[in-house]
């Protein structure tokens, strides 16, 4: 009998068994990857600042490719500033002017190049140009704003006004968005494709939801309710620290100027008390002074609207505390300090503001901000000691 010998079986070893088992999953990999390329190329992906400006090495302002002596807004940064450029060296008889704060600043980009040329015509025998540089990031409060200042005072500043209020529960919103653990993986996935883009079709999902529920406070013929817009519950203790944090950091701003010899300029910041954007059990009680106001009892309702804004938690808009605030650190630093806020009291028709110089809860309208700009250039005149305009 033949003897049968049995072929034996043919054995790939674990790691190409591994291997030919994950082919497929990385085949399907790349060919999402490579679809995503070339979406792309119809849906460029968004501008997105990684870090959202709260890390140190982040900063607002990089020098040109294109020029290497000058300085250009980052372009991570422009989803929430103005592209601009300067001078990296200031030039001989330019007078410098940063302007720091939240989207108040950053919609004035109209104002300020005629605050600029009055400036100038005012300073002329000093100085042959004067430059405003817009630093009004949206939604930035005083906790991103001072890590601002510390980076700008190194570009040879004249002047620094800052002009912030309104954001500084707000920005705890955008400090828990920004995820400051996660940064290094933030920063490797943004080279990916598939990821950009799925955290673009997410950020449209958002910004959609945001301005559908921006449609309807403008809508709204009652305190609107935003409770449901603020993802972080504030304790009591929490507002007392946030109120501190803030006071801190503009004492650092003005220290900072004040030890490079910069002049800084301090400004309070009105709120709308006609129509406020209060949360859950503030908005309803806030029904009260609508009352008030619409019977013509101006003073009553303005005495209590205020109340009802100072201890309101969230908000995300100013208040007589954030006010007292920026009162107290400019005299107790002896630095200007303009007071839009009485201004715009005495120039409201029964001095409410909000009765016609608002555009919302928080942002004045152009009539709103000529008086705004009116009152920094009056305190940069003294400052520089020019005669009243």
């Amino acid at each position: 009998m033949d003897e049968v010998h049995s072929q034996p079986g043919l054995s790939l070893g674990w790691k190409k068994t591994v291997l030919f088992s994950l082919l497929p999953v990385l085949l399907l990999l790349m060919g999402l990857e490579t679809a995503a390329r070339v979406a792309e190329i119809w849906w460029p992906p968004r501008v997105v600042d990684v870090g959202q400006g709260f890390t140190k090495e982040s900063h607002l302002f990089v020098p040109s490719p294109e020029n290497p002596d000058k300085m250009m807004t980052n372009p991570s940064r422009t989803v929430s500033f103005h592209p601009q450029e300067f001078e990296r060296k200031k030039p001989q008889g330019t007078m410098r002017i940063f302007a720091l704060g939240g989207s108040s600043v950053n919609y004035l980009d109209y104002e300020f190049p005629l605050l600029a040329e009055r400036l100038q015509r005012a300073l002329s025998g000093r100085f042959t140009r004067v430059e405003i540089i817009n630093c009004g990031g949206l939604s930035y409060g005083s906790h991103r704003l001072v890590l601002i200042a510390g980076e700008v005072l190194g570009y040879e500043p004249d002047a620094l006004i800052f002009y912030e209020g309104h954001n500084e529960f707000e920005e705890v919103e955008q400090l828990d968005l920004a995820n400051l653990r996660a940064l290094p993986l933030q920063r490797a996935l943004v080279h990916v494709a598939m990821y950009r883009f799925v955290r673009d079709r997410i950020a449209g999902l958002r910004i959609a939801r945001l301005e559908a529920e921006h449609n309807r406070r403008l809508l709204a013929t009652t305190i609107p309710d935003t409770s449901k817009s603020w993802g972080h519950p504030f304790t009591p203790e929490e507002v007392r620290q946030r109120m501190e944090a803030f006071r801190q950091n503009l004492s650092s701003i003005v220290e900072m100027c004040q030890s490079r010899k910069v002049q800084v300029v301090l400004g309070t910041v009105p709120s709308n008390l006609v129509k406020p954007n209060l949360p859950g059990e503030d908005g309803k009680r806030y029904e009260q002074v609508v009352a008030l106001f619409a019977k013509g009892a101006y003073e009553e309702g303005t005495r209590l609207g205020r109340d009802i804004l100072k201890h309101a938690s969230p908000r995300h808009q100013s208040s007589d505390v954030e006010n007292g605030i920026i009162r107290e650190v400019a005299a107790q630093y002896k630095v200007p300090l303009a007071d839009v806020e009485e201004a715009v009291l005495a120039a409201e028709p029964h001095h409410v503001p909000g009765e016609t110089l608002f555009n919302d809860h928080c942002h004045l309208n152009p009539e709103g901000n000529k008086i705004l700009s009116a009152q920094y250039e009056q305190r940069l005149r003294e400052a520089f000691g020019l005669p009243p305009r």
